[in-house]
């Protein structure tokens, strides 16, 4: 219980605060530690941790660790830790063997560590699942194993640890205990990527750089590059020093809260700057309304593309137009989405381009024109939207399907022409020859039809 209330914000204390004024002594000193009064806390745990209460010794092991209510010592911190772990406590067990792993208030000592990750591990403790898997794949306390780092760092993924997900990617990656699979490493990273992870990140875009495990593309590789760097990834700077690029998108605090998905830090910087006019962030406020399903609010995303549209933003007037072309709290309106891209199209960017062909396309606020839709379709590629290009080579591929199918139905009637006519020269073979046959037989001697070749 104690680690589930860990790090709950004033909800959590008004729930405390709500329990019987007697509930316990267990309770009253859960409360003394959620007031922060660590003091008064030890006093009411030490009895039940040397009365042999697990719980009660995780937090004895805690405080010390901390230096909370008391002064600071690795070495009681490893005492009460150890007292829980042989009493079965998983969270107990996991902090136990990080002490072992640092040699912090007792001998440094990996084997120890590994003992104890593997018994939190085997309980289900999320964190030493990793730990296990990296252990067995670095040989840290155990002999090395790729087979069963596969299988912890597995586990660890599913529990969403993202350090886990691009180990596992790596091995995929590498074929290490596994035959090469980049096409699962790419996942692997992508599933950390999106939890917010800088590491996969910078191995996402590596991917994408070098068209490893998905179609290559060097604009996206370079973006996912520059997140991972601004996010703090030593080995994606080191990336774009490599290929001489520089990254715009370091220091800015509130990118980089957004990657991190701490969207209500970003939220509030970009806030004070919009209110600032400035025009890149009434975009990214609208954006992070519109996309992020955490914060997702369609009437404040249209709030804060109004102005930026209002000082000719175009990114601005593409996503005010998606809000209309689909429905996205707002009744659609194709019209005004086609105003909008229409717009956007003047300065020659080639996503309004590409929107403004899909209008044409499927006939949303002007006549359907599959024509000029490709021709739009042909400048957004040309000018570099791979939406576009995927459009195009659509285009490209069911013309082609059709002129096969056109030159099918043509052959097709070239057969048929000729099975008829070899079903007419058949049937009259047969008629005349069985006719033929039935004049040449008689009483002793019985002839029949042979059939010319071509129609047996």
């Amino acid at each position: 219980m104690k680690k589930l209330l860990l790090g709950l914000a004033a909800a959590s204390l008004c729930a405390l605060a709500a329990l019987p004024a007697f509930a316990g002594p267990y309770e009253d000193a859960e409360k003394k530690f959620y007031a922060k009064e660590y003091s008064k806390a030890v006093l009411l745990f030490r009895p039940l941790a040397e009365a042999d209460n697990d719980d009660a010794q995780w937090y004895m092991g805690t405080f010390y660790r901390r230096g909370q209510g008391v002064e600071q010592s690795y070495e009681q911190a490893v005492y009460w830790f150890d007292r829980s772990a042989r009493n079965g406590d998983a969270d107990s067990q996991y902090e136990l063997a990080k002490l072992y792993y640092y040699g912090d208030g007792t001998a440094q000592d990996r084997k120890m560590a590994f003992k104890w990750y593997l018994a939190a591990a085997e309980q289900g403790h999320k964190k030493a699942t990793f730990d296990v898997g990296y252990a067995y794949k670095n040989a840290k306390g155990v002999k090395k194993s790729y087979s069963k780092a596969l299988k912890w760092y597995q586990k660890a993924s599913d529990h969403n640890i993202d350090a886990a997900s691009t180990g596992l990617g790596l091995m995929y990656e590498n074929g290490l205990g596994v035959k090469k699979d980049f096409r699962k490493a790419a996942k692997l990273y992508a599933k950390a990527a999106d939890n917010g992870d800088a590491t996969g990140r910078a191995y996402l875009a590596s991917m994408y750089y070098f068209g490893k495990g998905v179609k290559t593309d060097k604009e996206k590789g370079t973006e996912l590059f520059k997140d991972a760097a601004a996010m703090g990834s030593k080995y994606a700077i080191s990336r774009l020093e490599d290929f001489g690029i520089e990254n715009d998108l370091l220091g800015d605090a509130a990118y980089i809260a957004y990657l991190k998905k701490d969207f209500k830090s970003a939220i509030k910087i970009w806030r004070d700057r919009a209110q600032r006019a400035d025009i890149t962030a009434m975009v990214n406020l609208g954006n992070i309304y519109k996309d992020v399903k955490e914060v997702q609010d369609y009437k404040k995303a249209m709030d804060w593309y109004k102005p930026a549209v209002t000082l000719g933003n175009v990114e601005a007037m593409i996503a005010m137009g998606d809000l209309y072309n689909y429905a996205l709290g707002v009744p659609r309106n194709y019209d005004e989405a086609y105003r909008l891209y229409s717009m956007a199209v003047n300065d020659n960017d080639p996503n309004a381009i590409y929107m403004f062909a899909t209008m044409y396309d499927d006939g949303h606020g002007v006549a359907q024109d599959k024509d000029i839709a490709l021709q739009l379709y042909q400048l957004a590629a040309d000018l570099g939207s791979q939406d576009a290009k995927d459009m195009v080579e659509f285009y490209r591929d069911r013309n082609a399907d059709k002129a096969r199918w056109d030159q099918m139905v043509a052959n097709l009637d070239s057969i048929r022409r000729e099975q008829a006519e070899k079903k007419r020269y058949c049937d009259e073979m047969f008629y005349k020859g069985t006719l033929e046959a039935s004049r040449r037989s008689g009483q002793y001697y019985k002839y029949s039809y042979v059939p010319p070749p071509k129609c047996r």
